[in-house]
């Protein structure tokens, strides 16, 4: 690994190869499909799909991202980063996306989502190509600018706002998916072109140790138990994955729905696009700056305030008033400061105790995330249908959940680190 140096303003150098293919090539993938995620709860109501069905997709991927992601850490640590990572993110997205273009049923519609979520195989194994043969301290720029990518997505989602408000909702979509695949097929030829294995991925291939198999989960799972800080953090990962998905899933409904704000389906992209705006600004200015635990923490406990903030603008703003919607969507724009923060802190502790752990180690955080995420959909959905405010009102409390454990996270290192300069 190369020696790190200290750059804050040009932070591109000091990351790996695949790091930076990887972020360059990002954008093809973000932009249409941040437009695509938005639309899709809307297209599917339009095609007669109930909130409670829309919410069986979610858990039915939510599933499949519990068990897939387990087998994409095995295949990646025997079989080599590159080619798992490429295979699995190929067959999954292309095949999803020429389904939706086609999709006029709701059966049509789970196997479009059976395909999206073969793609959970590569979820570790994206993240260790993106992170490995990068020096710890630049890693917080690379999640930062990853985040950076997927919210610039957001920001432009005006223009599918037009495409929606000129063509309706299904041809609007479909559109969107036909552009998404044209832009997928060429960020894959140049990923399969510029990628390379990483160095720990090689090592991995060379030693067939026990790491590597299905028997390194057992260790993974230690490391993650027996260590309070990546255990807490796991569980805020985990938390923050309910919030994300209601989040996710009702908003654009209930900024459309007679019963929430009751916007205009193309004025309700203004929505996402005031959230980007504070997350570029957050990203560009203040995230390559963090490098510190200390400051990793206070960013989350940031994060997780002004997101509960978001949410009660949003279910106490009366209809048809865009300027609260455009509000909540400016205080969520701060959410995009945890995502940098909690991969930063876990791939860093995982370095600490065992570099070669890591593809398990990740596998385990997204499992864990999907197997309590299982329900959560689907209960949202039914929960919508008897007060569009419930699901956000149980994000709130997810949220603050969150605050109280990473206050507990900051004193369990402190608490170790006074004990530790008392010996």
């Amino acid at each position: 690994m190369r020696k790190a140096k200290t750059s804050v303003k040009t932070p591109f150098r000091e990351w790996g190869r695949n790091a930076r293919v990887l972020i360059a090539t990002e954008p093809l993938w973000s932009i249409p499909m941040s437009w695509i995620f938005f639309y899709r709860p809307i297209f599917m109501k339009s095609l007669g799909v109930s909130e409670v069905e829309i919410g069986f997709t979610i858990t039915l991927y939510s599933i499949l991202q519990t068990f897939l992601p387990l087998l994409g850490g095995y295949l990646a640590d025997r079989f080599g980063r590159k080619r798992v990572f490429m295979l699995f993110d190929v067959m999954g997205w292309i095949t999803s996306l020429i389904l939706w273009i086609l999709a006029t049923e709701f059966w049509q519609m789970l196997l479009a989502i059976i395909f999206e979520g073969l793609v959970t195989v590569i979820f570790p194994v994206w993240e260790c190509m993106l992170v490995e043969d990068t020096c710890p301290e630049h890693r917080a720029s690379i999640y930062g600018y990853i985040n950076l990518i997927y919210v610039s997505g957001s920001l432009l989602t005006p223009l599918a706002g037009i495409m929606v408000s000129t063509y309706g909702i299904v041809a609007g979509y479909r559109a969107m998916c036909i552009l998404a695949l044209t832009s997928l097929t060429t960020m894959f030829i140049l990923r399969q072109i510029f990628l390379r294995e990483t160095e720990i991925g090689k090592a991995l291939l060379k030693e067939r140790g026990e790491i590597s198999g299905f028997k390194g989960y057992r260790k993974a799972l230690q490391i993650v138990v027996r260590r309070k800080p990546i255990l807490l953090i796991f569980l805020c990962n985990i938390l923050g994955a309910l919030y994300y998905t209601i989040s996710g899933t009702y908003n654009a409904l209930y900024l459309t729905d007679s019963r929430g704000l009751a916007l205009d389906e193309s004025l309700a992209s203004l929505v996402p696009a005031a959230s980007s705006v504070t997350s570029i600004l957050l990203l560009t200015i203040f995230s390559p700056m963090i490098r510190e635990e200390k400051t990793l923490l206070k960013s989350l406990t940031i994060a997780y305030l002004l997101s509960a903030l978001s949410l009660t603008v949003l279910v106490t703003a009366p209809k048809g008033y865009l300027s609260l919607a455009t509000l909540s969507g400016v205080l969520s724009g701060f959410y995009t400061l945890a995502y940098p923060a909690i991969r930063t802190f876990l791939t860093n502790r995982i370095d600490v105790v065992d570099e070669k752990a890591r593809a398990k180690v990740l596998s385990l955080s997204t499992t864990f995330s999907a197997l309590a995420n299982w329900l959560t959909p689907t209960l949202a959905g039914y929960a919508y249908q008897i007060d569009p405010r419930i699901p956000f009102l149980a994000s709130i409390a997810v949220l603050t959940t969150n605050i109280f454990i990473t206050i507990t996270i900051k004193q369990s290192i402190k608490e170790k680190r006074e004990r530790r300069s008392l010996e």
